[in-house]
């Protein structure tokens, strides 16, 4: 799982990247946006989210059905419609059976969250992921949030695995400027 601790620190865009590089290591990858509040993954690679994961939950289709293949190894499940009720959605136990059945057909599932400080949805969707990764923007999130986004994350047993730091500056007189590019 991927989140951030507010909203536009990139959060899709990183995940987006991370789930094509790894099916460029020739994995199996299904990327699921699971911000049931305003998706986006649809706009990170230009899908419909006409239909997706709210629907097959509604329906319960075949899986299949609701894939969109970007390219080898790489395949995504849209939002959907947004429900009235979200956490509902997130919360509910078809959401974890149909991750059950879908990780038998890829090595890995990345979801997309919405914020953790906007909502409870990421704190829940934590306790069902095997890895956590905070996406936080530079000078946009203040240290006070990230430390009580961790905690948060922490008092559900989440496995952050790491942060990735987003959107710093580049410049000829700071230290993340090299000179030989």
């Amino acid at each position: 799982m991927v989140s951030s601790c507010l909203a536009s620190e990139g959060k899709t865009t990183t995940i987006s990247n991370l789930a094509s590089v790894m099916a460029e290591l020739n994995k199996k990858i299904l990327l699921i946006d699971l911000d049931l509040r305003k998706p986006a993954v649809h706009k990170q690679f230009n899908l419909s989210n006409r239909m997706g994961l709210t629907d097959l939950l509604l329906n319960k289709d075949d899986f299949k059905v609701y894939l969109h293949h970007i390219y080898p190894g790489l395949d995504v499940i849209t939002s959907g419609k947004i429900p009235a009720n979200p956490t509902e959605v997130i919360n509910s136990n078809a959401i974890k059976d149909l991750i059950k059945k879908l990780s038998d057909y890829y090595d890995y599932i990345f979801f997309d969250t919405p914020p953790l400080v906007l909502v409870s949805d990421p704190l829940t969707i934590a306790t069902f992921s095997d890895a956590v990764i905070l996406t936080i923007a530079h000078s946009e999130a203040e240290r006070e949030v990230v430390r009580k986004s961790i905690d948060s994350l922490k008092q559900v047993n989440a496995n952050i695995i790491g942060a990735i730091f987003n959107k710093i500056p580049v410049s000829k007189h700071n230290k993340y400027y090299y000179s030989y590019y």
